[in-house]
Protein backbone atom coordinates (compact mmCIF):
# COMPACT_ATOMS: atom_id res chain seq x y z
CA UNK A 1 0.00 0.00 0.00
CA UNK A 2 1.50 3.48 -0.99
CA UNK A 3 0.07 6.94 -0.29
CA UNK A 4 0.96 9.74 -2.63
CA UNK A 5 2.71 12.67 -0.28
CA UNK A 6 5.04 13.92 -3.31
CA UNK A 7 3.09 16.57 -5.06
CA UNK A 8 4.31 20.31 -5.46
CA UNK A 9 1.41 22.10 -4.02
CA UNK A 10 1.20 23.99 -6.94
CA UNK A 11 -2.87 25.08 -6.47
CA UNK A 12 -1.88 25.78 -3.01
CA UNK A 13 -0.86 28.86 -2.43
CA UNK A 14 0.12 29.67 1.15
CA UNK A 15 2.56 26.41 1.08
CA UNK A 16 2.56 23.12 1.42
CA UNK A 17 -1.18 21.87 1.62
CA UNK A 18 0.02 18.84 3.41
CA UNK A 19 1.20 20.81 6.52
CA UNK A 20 -2.15 22.54 6.82
CA UNK A 21 -3.84 21.80 10.11
CA UNK A 22 -7.09 19.62 9.26
CA UNK A 23 -9.38 18.60 12.61
CA UNK A 24 -6.36 19.11 14.46
CA UNK A 25 -3.55 17.47 12.71
CA UNK A 26 -1.70 18.21 9.31
CA UNK A 27 -3.71 17.31 6.50
CA UNK A 28 -1.03 15.31 5.20
CA UNK A 29 -1.08 12.96 8.14
CA UNK A 30 -4.87 11.81 7.86
CA UNK A 31 -5.12 9.19 5.74
CA UNK A 32 -1.94 7.30 6.80
CA UNK A 33 -3.81 7.33 10.41
CA UNK A 34 -6.94 6.36 9.27
CA UNK A 35 -4.80 3.70 7.06
CA UNK A 36 -2.81 2.69 10.06
CA UNK A 37 -5.83 0.48 11.76
CA UNK A 38 -6.13 -1.65 8.11
CA UNK A 39 -3.88 -4.34 7.67
CA UNK A 40 -1.48 -4.34 5.15
CA UNK A 41 2.32 -5.92 4.94
CA UNK A 42 3.90 -2.71 3.06
CA UNK A 43 3.32 0.49 4.02
CA UNK A 44 4.97 3.04 1.63
CA UNK A 45 4.72 7.00 1.77
CA UNK A 46 5.84 8.25 -0.83
CA UNK A 47 7.61 12.05 -0.22
CA UNK A 48 9.21 14.46 -2.46
CA UNK A 49 11.59 14.34 0.58
CA UNK A 50 12.47 12.40 3.67
CA UNK A 51 12.23 15.37 5.95
CA UNK A 52 8.48 16.16 5.18
CA UNK A 53 6.77 17.78 8.21
CA UNK A 54 4.33 15.03 8.41
CA UNK A 55 7.65 12.65 8.52
CA UNK A 56 7.24 11.71 12.11
CA UNK A 57 3.55 11.07 11.80
CA UNK A 58 3.92 8.43 9.12
CA UNK A 59 6.49 6.67 10.89
CA UNK A 60 4.56 6.67 14.16
CA UNK A 61 1.62 4.96 11.81
CA UNK A 62 4.04 2.28 10.22
CA UNK A 63 5.00 3.67 7.14
CA UNK A 64 8.19 3.48 5.37
CA UNK A 65 9.11 6.95 3.74
CA UNK A 66 9.91 6.43 0.57
CA UNK A 67 11.58 9.67 -1.20
CA UNK A 68 10.63 10.48 -5.16
CA UNK A 69 13.74 12.26 -6.29
CA UNK A 70 11.62 13.01 -9.61
CA UNK A 71 8.66 14.08 -7.71
CA UNK A 72 8.43 17.70 -9.56
CA UNK A 73 7.88 15.57 -12.55
CA UNK A 74 4.82 14.71 -11.65
CA UNK A 75 2.31 12.41 -9.75
CA UNK A 76 2.92 9.25 -12.38
CA UNK A 77 6.39 9.25 -10.81
CA UNK A 78 4.97 8.42 -7.20
CA UNK A 79 2.76 5.79 -8.72
CA UNK A 80 5.61 4.60 -10.87
CA UNK A 81 8.21 4.79 -7.69
CA UNK A 82 5.41 2.50 -5.31
CA UNK A 83 4.80 -0.01 -8.19
CA UNK A 84 8.89 -0.81 -8.21
CA UNK A 85 8.35 -0.90 -4.20
CA UNK A 86 5.63 -3.28 -4.89
CA UNK A 87 6.99 -5.69 -7.27
CA UNK A 88 10.29 -5.48 -5.43
CA UNK A 89 8.27 -6.78 -2.28
CA UNK A 90 6.69 -9.34 -4.20
CA UNK A 91 3.37 -7.79 -3.05
CA UNK A 92 0.19 -9.48 -4.65
CA UNK A 93 -1.17 -6.30 -5.17
CA UNK A 94 -1.07 -2.31 -4.67
CA UNK A 95 -3.33 -0.05 -3.25
CA UNK A 96 -2.88 3.49 -4.04
CA UNK A 97 -3.99 6.36 -1.76
CA UNK A 98 -3.69 10.15 -2.15
CA UNK A 99 -2.50 12.02 0.91
CA UNK A 100 -4.66 15.15 0.40
CA UNK A 101 -7.33 12.89 0.59
CA UNK A 102 -8.05 13.19 4.20
CA UNK A 103 -12.02 11.88 4.58
CA UNK A 104 -11.88 8.11 2.93
CA UNK A 105 -12.76 5.97 5.80
CA UNK A 106 -10.98 2.41 6.63
CA UNK A 107 -14.21 0.53 5.15
CA UNK A 108 -13.70 2.05 2.03
CA UNK A 109 -9.99 1.25 1.82
CA UNK A 110 -10.91 -2.43 3.20
CA UNK A 111 -13.59 -2.52 0.13
CA UNK A 112 -11.14 -1.57 -2.17
CA UNK A 113 -8.91 -4.06 -1.00
CA UNK A 114 -10.83 -7.07 -0.80
CA UNK A 115 -12.72 -6.54 -4.21
CA UNK A 116 -8.85 -6.58 -5.31
CA UNK A 117 -8.21 -9.65 -4.03
CA UNK A 118 -11.18 -10.97 -4.93
CA UNK A 119 -10.97 -10.39 -8.93
CA UNK A 120 -7.57 -11.83 -8.68
CA UNK A 121 -3.82 -10.61 -10.32
CA UNK A 122 -5.46 -8.62 -12.92
CA UNK A 123 -7.79 -6.29 -10.80
CA UNK A 124 -7.89 -2.80 -11.42
CA UNK A 125 -10.45 -1.21 -8.40
CA UNK A 126 -11.57 2.04 -8.42
CA UNK A 127 -13.44 4.74 -6.06
CA UNK A 128 -16.49 6.32 -7.70
CA UNK A 129 -18.66 8.97 -7.03
CA UNK A 130 -21.24 10.69 -8.23
CA UNK A 131 -19.92 9.04 -11.66
CA UNK A 132 -16.31 9.99 -11.22
CA UNK A 133 -13.84 7.48 -11.38
CA UNK A 134 -10.70 8.77 -8.94
CA UNK A 135 -8.53 6.76 -6.50
CA UNK A 136 -7.79 5.36 -3.82
CA UNK A 137 -7.34 2.57 -6.38
CA UNK A 138 -6.71 -1.02 -6.32
CA UNK A 139 -4.20 -3.03 -8.76
CA UNK A 140 -3.38 -6.87 -8.74
CA UNK A 141 0.12 -7.78 -9.38
CA UNK A 142 -0.29 -8.73 -12.89
CA UNK A 143 -0.63 -4.66 -13.27
CA UNK A 144 2.46 -3.51 -10.90
CA UNK A 145 4.90 -3.21 -14.45
CA UNK A 146 2.14 -0.90 -15.90
CA UNK A 147 1.95 1.30 -13.20
CA UNK A 148 6.25 1.22 -13.02
CA UNK A 149 6.16 2.49 -16.57
CA UNK A 150 3.73 5.74 -15.74
CA UNK A 151 5.53 8.88 -15.95
CA UNK A 152 4.73 12.77 -15.72
CA UNK A 153 1.41 14.09 -14.71
CA UNK A 154 -1.35 11.20 -15.48
CA UNK A 155 -0.69 8.94 -12.87
CA UNK A 156 -2.81 5.58 -13.21
CA UNK A 157 -5.77 7.59 -15.06
CA UNK A 158 -5.46 5.24 -17.92
CA UNK A 159 -6.09 2.44 -16.09
CA UNK A 160 -8.53 3.55 -13.69
CA UNK A 161 -11.12 3.79 -17.49
CA UNK A 162 -10.67 0.01 -17.22
CA UNK A 163 -11.55 -0.30 -13.33
CA UNK A 164 -14.38 -2.20 -11.57
CA UNK A 165 -15.80 0.14 -9.26
CA UNK A 166 -16.58 0.50 -5.77
CA UNK A 167 -18.91 3.31 -4.59
CA UNK A 168 -17.86 5.85 -1.72
CA UNK A 169 -19.98 9.11 -0.55
CA UNK A 170 -18.80 12.09 -2.37
CA UNK A 171 -18.02 14.01 0.86
CA UNK A 172 -15.90 11.42 1.58
CA UNK A 173 -13.72 11.57 -1.91
CA UNK A 174 -12.80 15.03 -1.69
CA UNK A 175 -9.22 16.17 -3.03
CA UNK A 176 -7.74 18.80 -1.18
CA UNK A 177 -5.90 20.84 -3.73
CA UNK A 178 -6.52 24.23 -3.03
CA UNK A 179 -7.70 26.54 -0.33
CA UNK A 180 -11.20 26.56 -1.33
CA UNK A 181 -11.26 22.68 -1.38
CA UNK A 182 -9.79 22.65 2.16
CA UNK A 183 -12.30 25.28 3.28
CA UNK A 184 -14.87 22.96 1.72
CA UNK A 185 -13.26 19.83 3.55
CA UNK A 186 -13.14 21.20 7.01
CA UNK A 187 -17.35 22.10 6.67
CA UNK A 188 -17.95 18.05 5.03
Amino acid sequence: MAVLAAGQSRRYAPGDKLAAMFRGRRLGELACHTLAGVEFAHRWVIAARADHSCAQSWQADRFTIAVNPQASSGMGTSVALAARLALDAKADGLLIVLADMPLVPADHFRSLVARAAASGPAAIIASVAAGVRSPPAAFGRDRLANLAAIMGDVGARGLLAQAELVACTPELLIDIDDEKALARALQA
